[in-house]
């Protein structure tokens, strides 16, 4: 099965190469519900997969097609400083990860229309357990959405995908091999200066097997608004989010959560000088425990050479973990559905975290941007552990929780890179390197870790 499944993927490739050259159409958005390709709606003259976009269904109504393949092979040395459950076989793998998604649009008339993707990652050549959330779904119905278009205000009701802000709240979760999708009702307003959306949805649990997914576990509502000033050189986001699940678990303590996230972030896109600043305070109840949590971010950074786009910044980000076992409160942030805040090398989340990161941006070529960073990292608390970004606990062990009062995580190595061939193709290559520091050190093997990624992604 294996066999066959790599030289499905190698096929696959081949095509990917294959279409590089057909011509860049207009343009293919992060989430594909939102590519625009309306300059095509009248055009008799379509080449190549510019034929998908905007087929006449009839009078005023269209179908578009379209679609992503993306491979990526992975190395990794010590994943998790080395630490890994006795059900792997291997803590240094390498692994090919596949993504195929195709998608159709239907559009009838002004005011309604109905988005289908399906979904098929796969993980090969790595014999570890598989994390269906992360690694593999074999084939499943990804987005699926009816919406009411009018005047300033869109209805969407149905399987969708989702993101606000900076990705530190909710994402589509682009790293990973699956991405994230939601359950519910989407509303979205328009007004002069800004957005605001309302929202009630469940995260779709996504599964290993053919259309094996499910929905209406947890729940999440509340609103995200974006306002804008002098002539959207600065914006202000604000939200209010209610999150309810007994699906997290806090010092390895499981119940049921009903967790409320307020939260501003003011940014800016000035010409020389730009920032950043979010901050987010989550109060409930997580079973008997009154929760108090918070986390805080600041980016700062300035553009030093304007004919290469390099930029050099500095940011930190400052999150609560639990103080006191016995003082009836939880101070734990919850990253609900946020990005992965320290990519796909080490399962560390931005919670009971201080993380300080100096980093460089810079374009040598226009089609090849490259990014640089260094993190130097430390729990907040030393009376809470570190999480995954999917918010599960993986340090210290169980049975050790509080035998270490250790708080260095180590300095982060990053180096991405993204080499845009066309609108359409794109390769990427990123390495890392994490120094392990006396916690992990303390609390397991503390080996330090490599990691290194090629990417290669075709959009249509």
């Amino acid at each position: 099965m294996k066999t066959s499944n790599q030289q499905i993927c190698f096929f696959l490739t081949v095509i990917t190469l294959a279409f590089s050259s057909i011509k860049a159409q207009n343009k293919i958005s992060l989430v594909r519900y939102d590519d625009n390709f309306t300059l095509l709606k009248n055009d008799t003259l379509k080449k190549g997969f510019e034929k998908l976009k905007y087929i006449p269904l009839g009078e005023n109504k269209f179908i578009s097609f379209g679609g992503e393949l993306r491979e990526q092979f992975q190395i990794y040395n010590n994943t998790n400083f080395g630490d890994v459950p006795p059900t792997y076989q291997d803590r240094s793998p390498n692994q090919l990860w596949q993504r195929l998604m195709v998608h159709s649009n239907i559009e009838l008339g002004n005011h309604f229309r109905f988005f289908i993707q399906l979904n098929s990652t796969l993980r090969l050549l790595n014999d570890n357990p598989i994390v269906p959330e992360i690694d593999e779904n074999q084939l499943g119905l990804h987005q699926a959405f009816a919406e009411l278009k009018l005047t300033n205000w869109n209805f969407r009701l149905g399987y969708q995908e989702m993101y606000y802000g900076n990705h530190r709240l909710i994402t589509v979760r682009e790293g990973p091999n699956t991405r994230q999708a939601f359950d519910g009702l989407v509303v979205k307003h328009k007004f002069k200066n800004g957005t605001i959306d309302f929202f009630a949805v469940s995260k779709i649990i996504s599964k290993q097997n053919v259309f094996d997914d499910s929905s209406m576990h947890d729940g999440l509502y509340g609103i995200y608004g974006t306002n804008y000033f002098t002539n959207h050189k600065i914006g202000l986001d604000y939200y209010l989010v209610d999150f309810q699940s007994k699906a997290r678990k806090y010092n390895y303590q499981s119940g049921f959560e009903d967790r409320q996230t307020m939260g501003l972030r003011l940014f800016s896109n000035l010409k020389t000088i730009n920032f950043e600043f979010e901050g987010g305070y989550q109060t409930g109840k997580f079973n008997d425990l009154r929760i108090d949590a918070y986390s805080v971010l600041v980016d700062v950074n300035a553009t030093v050479f304007p004919s290469k786009k390099g930029i050099v910044g500095f940011a930190a980000t400052l999150s609560s973990g639990d103080k006191n076992k016995g003082d009836n409160k939880l101070n734990t942030y919850n990253l609900l559905y946020a990005k992965p805040a320290y990519g796909l090398a080490v399962p560390i989340g931005a919670s009971n975290i201080i993380s300080l990161y100096p980093y460089i941006k810079i374009n040598p070529t226009q089609k090849l941007n490259m990014l640089a960073q260094v993190f130097f990292m430390a729990r907040n608390s030393n009376q809470d552990g570190t999480y995954s970004p999917g918010m599960i606990q993986n340090r210290p062990k169980p049975n050790a929780f509080f035998s270490s009062d250790k708080k260095t995580l180590g300095q982060f190595y990053v180096l991405e890179t993204n080499y845009q061939q066309t609108k359409n193709l794109s390769f990427s290559f990123d390495a890392s390197y994490f120094d392990g520091g006396s916690y992990p050190k303390a609390t397991g093997n503390g080996k330090d870790v490599t990691y290194v990624s090629f990417k290669s992604t075709f959009k249509f």
